[in-house]
């Protein structure tokens, strides 16, 4: 089974899955540029590809629209090399052209997307023309229920949307630390050895929430630590010293082996985003034994945290749940956590994707 796949950078997350897959089929993969505008390169680190990687020319308008004509000619000439093409993105002027051409000559292709949320209050010509993308496709590889609701408010026939395992982790990564390494890993990061500590790793950006988040600690006497960057930092930490709050560390941005490090010197996982089309962190937490308190504007957390058993899902509007949330989340849903992870492993993921392209290809 030959197929191609073109995804928008090479998130470290996304080659994981596409090496594993590539054990299972013949693989390609185009990126359409190097990096992302907002992502540090150390976020990319080494990478080894163990399939096809073509990377194209970077081209754009603004922030992330490419421009580039590429993909369109790339398709247009080796199409019929493939069994199957999958289209990641839908948005970009290079996808949208790629799309529209595949369309037109009547090339099957499918969408594998990351997640997707409806707006409330999106206008009927935007939502008309994503609509008039998204339905071109001949099937799609969505994540979570909350996503397949998204492709079929966007046009999708619900009888060809297939669920796949999503994931940015491998099996050999699942860990429930012991007292003593989290002992150790709370003196390397300079945190306190005795209490709860509760972990956001997120971009410091607005829809994110971190303030709101922050200002619950100031009466509290566990710990919270913010990994990452961004242009809010600096409200962050105004706010911190105004307040007098010791309780509250600001991190920068970790590597994946030095974050799951850290995770090993936390309790919990918190993120009360206000918005998010997948986040990534609750899977993280769930496999370093971390039970998860999300808002329930969290796609991943949707999909995955269930009240007492691994977390608790809160409603932003509703203080005195987050509160009370606060309170009874602790280490006995650990075993829990990890249980949940091992469910949604880079293995599980490729393996798939795989079986949805075995099954539609028979």
């Amino acid at each position: 089974m030959r197929v191609l796949i073109i995804f928008n950078h090479p998130a470290p997350y996304k080659v994981n899955v596409f090496n594993e897959l590539s054990k299972l089929i013949d693989l390609t993969v185009i990126f359409e540029r190097t990096k992302e505008s907002d992502r540090p390169d150390s976020f990319y680190g080494n990478q080894k590809y163990e399939f096809e990687a073509i990377t194209l020319k970077d081209g754009y308008i603004g922030k992330w629209g490419s421009i580039s004509n590429n993909v369109r000619k790339y398709i247009k000439n080796q199409y019929h090399e493939y069994d199957y093409i999958l289209m990641n993105g839908y948005s970009h002027l290079a996808e949208i052209k790629a799309i529209r051409y595949m369309a037109k000559h009547k090339i099957k292709f499918g969408l594998l997307i990351n997640g997707g949320i409806i707006k409330s209050k999106e206008c009927s010509l935007k939502k008309n023309y994503k609509t008039s993308i998204v339905n071109k496709a001949s099937y799609y590889l969505s994540p979570s229920q909350k996503s397949n609701e998204y492709l079929e408010y966007y046009g999708a026939d619900p009888s060809k949307i297939h669920n796949y395992c999503y994931s940015n982790f491998f099996y050999k990564d699942i860990t429930s630390p012991s007292k003593n390494e989290k002992l150790e890993a709370r003196k390397k990061f300079g945190l306190p050895l005795e209490g709860k500590i509760f972990i956001n790793p997120s971009q410091f950006i607005e829809r994110k929430n971190n303030l709101y988040l922050i200002s619950l600690f100031k009466d509290r006497k566990d710990t919270l630590v913010l990994v990452g960057d961004g242009p809010l930092k600096s409200k962050y930490e105004e706010y911190i010293a105004e307040h007098k709050m010791t309780n509250v560390f600001i991190l920068p941005f970790l590597k994946k082996e030095d974050l799951f490090y850290l995770y090993k010197a936390c309790d919990i996982h918190i993120t009360l985003s206000k918005e998010d089309i997948f986040g990534h962190t609750v899977l993280e937490a769930f496999a370093n034994g971390l039970p998860v308190i999300s808002s329930n504007k969290v796609i991943s957390a949707l999909e995955y945290v269930k009240d007492g058993y691994n977390g608790y899902l809160v409603d932003l509007n509703n203080e005195k749940q987050i509160k009370e949330a606060l309170e009874k989340c602790d280490n006995s849903l650990s075993d829990n956590a990890i249980k949940s992870a091992q469910k949604n492993t880079f293995e599980n993921s490729a393996l798939s994707i795989y079986q949805i392209l075995k099954d539609l290809h028979e």
